[in-house]
C-alpha cells in the first residue's frame, strides 16, 4: 500500500514519526529511520522484528515495513496503527499540573494490567522491552480508555540475540528514573523481564503520587547506595500497607527481591483487596 504523509508527529533523536494516510483512506503512523549510525540501525531493524513477531490487543501493530537498501537511495522505515489518544506522559503532565494524582482502580484497571498482560505475550516469547516509560505508553483514542506499548527499539529477544550482539550495537542502558539498576550499570547476566516489572513498578508509583521515586544513585556503579524512598501512602493516604508492598516489591533495587515474573505481579495486583 502508498501513503500520502499528512504531518509530523514526533522526531527524536533515532526516527520521525510521520502521520500518512493511506490508499484505503485510513489513517496510520509511518517510523522513519533518522540516524543511519550502526547502532540506530541496529535498533530499527530489531523493533521491526520484534513488533512483527507479537500480536496482542495492547502491544502497537505493525503492517507494512521495509528494511532493506542504504541511504541516500533508501530510507528504513515501518508503518504501524495510528494512536490517537497520545501518551500517558501526556496525561500525567496535565494531571500534575493541576495538583491531582491518578485513581488506584483507574490506574489499575487501565495502565497497570493491560501493561503487564501485554509483557507477558513478550517474556513468554523471551522478548523484554528494557525501556518501559510514560511516553511508551499511547492511548489508542481520545477517551484514553485503551493503551497500547510503543517504542520496542531496546528490545531484547533472547532466543535471537547474544549477549555480545546486545553489547556491540549499544543498547545495554535506558532511561534514567526508569531503568533497573541492572541495566543501567550494564550487569547483561542479570537482565530479563524483571527489569521490565521494575520500570512499570516506578510508572506506578509516579501514578499514584505525582513524584518519581530514586531508587539508587545512578552514579554508584558498585551499587552501594539505596536511596531511601516514601511509602506511596505518604502523598496518597487512602493507598493501603498492602499496595505500598506491592510497588515497592516491583522496584526493589535488587531484582531477586522483586516479583519474578509479570504473572507474580497480576496475580497480586488483581487481589488486592477493596481498601487497596
Amino acid at each position: 500500500m502508498r501513503y500520502n504523509i499528512a504531518k509530523r508527529l514526533s522526531s527524536g533523536a533515532f526516527g520521525t514519526v510521520y502521520g500518512v494516510i493511506g490508499e484505503d483512506n485510513n489513517k496510520y503512523a509511518l517510523k522513519e529511520l533518522k540516524n543511519f549510525d550502526k547502532t540506530n540501525k541496529g535498533r530499527f531493524e530489531r523493533e521491526i522484528k520484534i513488533l512483527s513477531q507479537l500480536n496482542h490487543r495492547n502491544i502497537v501493530k505493525i503492517i507494512q515495513w521495509n528494511i532493506g537498501g542504504d541511504p541516500p537511495n533508501f530510507i528504513p522505515y515501518y508503518v504501524m496503527e495510528y494512536l490517537s489518544g497520545g501518551s500517558l506522559r501526556q496525561h500525567m503532565e496535565e494531571k500534575f499540573s493541576h495538583g491531582y494524582v491518578f485513581g488506584r482502580k483507574w490506574t489499575i484497571n487501565r495502565i497497570i494490567l493491560p501493561v503487564c498482560n501485554a509483557l507477558a505475550q513478550a517474556h513468554t516469547e523471551s522478548i523484554y522491552h528494557r525501556d518501559l516509560k510514560p511516553d511508551n505508553i499511547m492511548y489508542t483514542n481520545s477517551s484514553r480508555s485503551e493503551i497500547k506499548i510503543t517504542d520496542w527499539g531496546l528490545g531484547k529477544d533472547v532466543n535471537r540475540e547474544s549477549i555480545a550482539l546486545t553489547a556491540a550495537i549499544g543498547e545495554l542502558g535506558g532511561t534514567p528514573g526508569y531503568c533497573a539498576a541492572e541495566q543501567w550499570f550494564t550487569l547483561e547476566d542479570k537482565i530479563d523481564g524483571r527489569v521490565d516489572i521494575f520500570s512499570l513498578g516506578v510508572i506506578f508509583y509516579e501514578m499514584m503520587t505525582g513524584k518519581r521515586p530514586v531508587v539508587f544513585d545512578e552514579s554508584d556503579i558498585m551499587m552501594k547506595k539505596k536511596m531511601r524512598i516514601d511509602p506511596p501512602s505518604k502523598y496518597h493516604p487512602t493507598i493501603s500497607p498492602k499496595l505500598d508492598h506491592c510497588i515497592f516489591k516491583m522496584i526493589d533495587l535488587k531484582p531477586e527481591n522483586r516479583y519474578q515474573s509479570v504473572w507474580d505481579v497480576i496475580s497480586e495486583v488483581e487481589t488486592l483487596p477493596d481498601n487497596y
